[in-house]
């Protein structure tokens, strides 16, 4: 017969001290009482037999715990301490009145504990090693083999037939009890395994539900009909720029919140009026006083009579969505002034060159003098700065697709500064200071528009030191995220800083729009033109301005990681929406 034990490891971990106390204590009890009744009738070698036996319980038990605390199986001990008991009892049996003895009752105990811990089978088991030795010890004390111990009646105190009557009743009541104790048990162990089975499956539920709360990107914050915070995911903490979860929970809104008062107007106008809303567009101010777009809608959080317990409200960070329609306005723009650009400058080109043309031939012919030469130098020179208006028209307008290859940054600036050096436009009191951090550092670029960065930053910054100054470029590497979401990777920074004038902190905002300027004559095409090759190129272009330190523009691109063809892919597709 296979007995399994119940619920083993529970009463290793915490109750195996309680039940042996309970043992120790009801050992005490039966023992305790045989004593007496043998005390009552003399005889001083049947109570030192009972002192002993209370000994040995004691002694099992203590090793019995301890040994189940040094790592023995519990299921190999309990059979034997039942089988213990069992002979226990047998002993109390004899030194407390022998067949006549109220005692034998006491088997019913280790029945219940085998029931109880073996369940059926257990508590039958146990039932019959119990009726063995019961019927046993009768037979024996009826047949005169063994003589009862203790004072009092005796095994001779009843008739052959009560004693039998006895030990019938007795084996019965053993039985019924070990089958109901087990019954009780199994039924115990179901119920307790099915509530186990539910307690595990609303963990599961919410571990689930914690889960998706935990990691959906949008952000959730629900309240009670008090207008407190019961739940506030990571995505909320995070878009909001709030304290940890846990130190806002049971707080009211308007006190967590206190600087978002349109976030709180909205849950607090959805708790009065009990009214959801859907999606729609809210501005809050975040800490630090900036903007922070939100889309937001708002549910009520009812119960099951349908009465208000609360509301959810379920936002997003909108600050990308309107940078990237931004971006596509400024697309749009772009591709407007592109094409009125080119239209305009077909149109205006042709008679242009006639025009030049022709001026030139009269200057080479006349003979003038005085305000009238004047007048035909300002008609030319006017003339060619028309013409230069129109070829940035059309550079900016007509600004292709980079051809991707890798670029030597270092080596590109050299020979765009050997062309510069002997070019007219170089301004002689302008000195140039070039440091290269890093050699041979390589970017996945457009070799032409590349040089067309450097020389427009180049020409800008002599421009600015028209009364001379100190031009310095450095180049170096860092380890920077370029875009949205991505993880860092290494980058090549370009550092162009010169020592003129600072740019006013007004002018700052607009120097990479096209068309904008503050030069006499400038198109403000130059700037734009470098922004939108450096963002086409996923890089950054940043600029600072101040009297202290002068001017100083900085280029961000990723370095050359020599995967060709997804890097090739990855700059054609943000240069195409770009």
């Amino acid at each position: 017969m296979r007995l399994l034990p119940r619920a083993v490891p529970v009463e290793v971990g915490g109750n195996l001290r309680k039940l042996t106390i309970l043992r120790l204590v009801g050992a005490t009890f039966v023992i305790g009482a045989a004593i007496v009744v043998r005390e009552t009738g003399g005889g001083e070698r049947s109570a030192a037999v009972l002192y002993g036996l209370l000994a040995a319980i004691y002694a099992v038990s203590g090793a019995v715990y301890f040994a189940v605390k040094a790592g023995a199986p519990l299921r190999t001990l309990i059979p034997f301490e039942i089988a213990f008991d069992c002979a226990a009892l047998t002993m109390t049996l004899h030194y407390s009145g022998g067949s006549a003895s109220q005692f034998g009752v006491l088997y019913v105990l280790p029945i219940l504990a085998g029931g109880v811990y073996f369940q059926v089978a257990g508590g039958i088991a146990t039932a019959l090693l119990a009726s063995a030795a019961y019927i046993t010890y009768m037979i024996l004390a009826i047949g005169g083999v063994v003589g009862a111990a203790g004072a009092g009646s005796g095994a001779g105190a009843e008739s052959p037939a009560e004693a039998i009557l006895r030990a019938c009743w007795s084996v019965a009541a053993f039985f019924v009890t070990g089958f109901l104790s087990g019954w009780l048990s199994t039924h115990v162990s179901r119920r307790g395994e099915e509530l186990a089975s539910k307690d595990r499956e609303l963990t599961r539920v919410k571990l689930h539900t914690d889960s998706i709360i935990t990691n959906v990107s949008s952000g959730l914050i629900v309240t009670n009909a008090a207008g407190e915070i019961t739940t506030c995911n990571p995505a909320a903490v995070k878009i909001l720029g709030l304290m940890p979860s846990a130190e806002i929970k049971g707080k009211p809104v308007r006190d967590v919140l206190p600087h978002m008062s349109a976030l709180v107007d909205e849950l607090e106008k959805a708790l009065a009026t009990g009214i959801p809303r859907r999606r729609h567009e809210i501005e809050i101010r975040s800490r630090d006083g900036a903007a922070l777009p939100l889309g937001i809608s708002l549910s009520m959080l009812k119960g099951e009579n349908g009465e208000k317990r609360g509301v959810v409200a379920i936002f997003q960070d909108l600050t990308e969505v309107h940078r990237m329609r931004e971006k596509i306005r400024r697309a749009d723009k772009m591709a407007a002034i592109g094409e009125l650009s080119t239209a305009i400058a077909h149109e205006i080109r042709a008679p242009l060159a006639s025009i030049c043309g022709s001026i030139e031939m009269l200057s080479g012919e006349l003979e003038l003098s005085g305000d009238n030469r004047k007048l035909m130098e300002l008609v030319i020179k006017e003339s060619d700065r028309l013409d230069r208006i129109i070829t940035d028209f059309l550079e900016f307008a007509r600004l292709k697709p980079p051809s991707f290859e890798p670029v030597d940054v270092a080596r590109c600036l050299d020979e765009v500064l050997l062309l510069f050096r002997h070019s007219s436009d170089l301004n002689k009191n302008v000195s140039f200071d070039v440091a290269c951090d890093a050699p041979g550092a390589c970017i996945y670029a457009d070799d032409e528009q590349i040089r067309q960065v450097y020389l427009n930053l180049i020409m800008n910054a002599c421009e600015a030191m028209s009364d001379g100054g100190r031009f310095t470029i450095r180049i170096g590497t860092d380890t920077r995220s370029l875009r949205e979401n991505a993880s860092p990777e290494e980058c090549v920074v370009i550092d162009f800083g010169n020592t003129g004038p600072a740019i006013p902190e007004s002018v700052l905002p607009h120097i990479f729009e096209p068309f904008y300027s503050t030069k006499d004559g400038g198109t403000g095409l130059g700037l734009a033109i470098v922004a939108r090759i450096v963002e086409g190129h996923l890089g950054h272009l940043r600029v600072t301005s101040d009297e202290m330190s002068g001017t100083k523009f900085s280029i961000v691109l990723p370095a050359y990681s020599g995967a060709e063809t997804r890097h090739e892919e990855i700059l054609k597709e943000e240069f195409i929406s770009f």
